[in-house]
């Protein structure tokens, strides 16, 4: 093997692609969520992924309305790909439980940090008491249309309390070996996130998008990625909120192209060890790709997905360099 064939390597499960894995995305009525969904679903019908296809992935959300959103963007962007009662479970978000019994046997989650709120009833049939139960369904980063008066602001500890019973249900499961978490836009505190992180000891690739979050409406999977995406290793004594000027000045990032990365660092990066990346638009943007009617889509989970793999392995982080560059893990 050459240097570069070795560093590109898959250590994440596409290095022992015979042992499939199972990953639930949390909030996957949300666009984004929708997305990672689609390219999971994509990957676990191919060999060589290391992608689970058989109850996997599987959404985890609050309400219906969660399966409803989702399926619209399956629909549209994955074409007419569909996830079944069988691919969602909905949770009661407060009862640590309730959320284990739905995440058992799973080997990986991925997870937002201050998910969008809707409040909604309580799907019949699930966790409610009376008829009349509401609750907070949560989508990550954002559902079209969604409701957001009279719920919980950006700064509640009620986002906490969400990503730490989640967290504690995901170790408690006894399965899970990896998470991926994705830093919101609406994150006013990161390191609140990083703490409960830390305190549970589950090894983790937290994303940090530096600008703008922006929607490719007429996506389709296999358009494939917009992007290369610029990734970086996260080496400050201490971990900010992006500036809002931060967002305006930096190129716009692709959801799709988040998505897309996220599916990719499950299958390239190793699964023992933590890291912090900050993903920022390439200097050299693709030129989007128009397939031909003769190409074949059927044998690629995400066209280019290449380069996010190359993205990936030229930059990443590992305990060891959270220690060296002294990431403070403590308020």
């Amino acid at each position: 093997l050459t240097s570069l064939q070795m560093l590109n390597e898959p250590k994440g499960c596409a290095s022992k692609p015979f042992e499939k894995k199972k990953i639930c995305v949390f909030g996957a009525g949300g666009y984004l969520g929708s997305a990672v969904f689609g390219f999971l679903q994509r990957a676990g019908s191919l060999y060589g992924t290391g992608v689970s296809g058989l109850s996997s992935p599987r959404a985890i959300a609050a309400t219906a309305s969660s399966a409803e959103a989702l399926n619209k963007v399956l629909g549209s962007a994955f074409k007419l790909a569909y996830a079944g009662e069988d691919l969602v479970r909905l949770i009661d978000t407060s009862d640590v439980d309730h959320i284990i019994e739905r995440v058992q046997s799973y080997d990986a989650a991925v997870l937002g940090t201050v998910y969008q709120l809707e409040k909604r009833a309580v799907t019949l049939n699930t966790y409610e008491k009376t008829p009349n139960d509401k609750t907070y369904d949560f989508y990550l980063d954002e559902k079209y249309g969604a409701w957001e008066n009279d719920v919980p602001s950006d700064d509640s500890e009620y986002h906490a309390q969400i990503f730490s019973n989640s967290l504690q249900a995901l170790v408690e499961s006894g399965s899970m070996k990896h998470v991926v978490v994705i830093e919101t836009p609406r994150t006013p505190d990161p390191m609140v996130f990083i703490n409960i992180l830390e305190e549970v000891g589950i090894p983790y690739t937290y994303l940090r998008i530096k600008g703008k979050l922006i929607k490719d409406i007429s996506f389709s999977f296999d358009k494939g990625v917009k992007d290369s995406l610029a990734v970086s290793k996260y080496q400050p004594e201490f971990i900010y909120p992006i500036e809002n000027e931060v967002y305006e000045n930096e190129r716009p990032v692709y959801r799709e192209d988040v998505a897309a990365l996220v599916v990719q660092s499950l299958m390239s990066l190793d699964w023992n060890e933590s890291r912090i990346l900050e993903i920022a638009s390439s200097p050299l943007p693709l030129n989007n790709h128009v397939p031909t009617k003769k190409q074949r889509t059927d044998r690629d989970w995400c066209i280019n997905s290449e380069l996010l793999e190359i993205s990936l392995n030229s930059e990443t982080i590992s305990p060891a360099q959270i220690k060296e560059f002294g990431i403070s893990t403590q308020r």
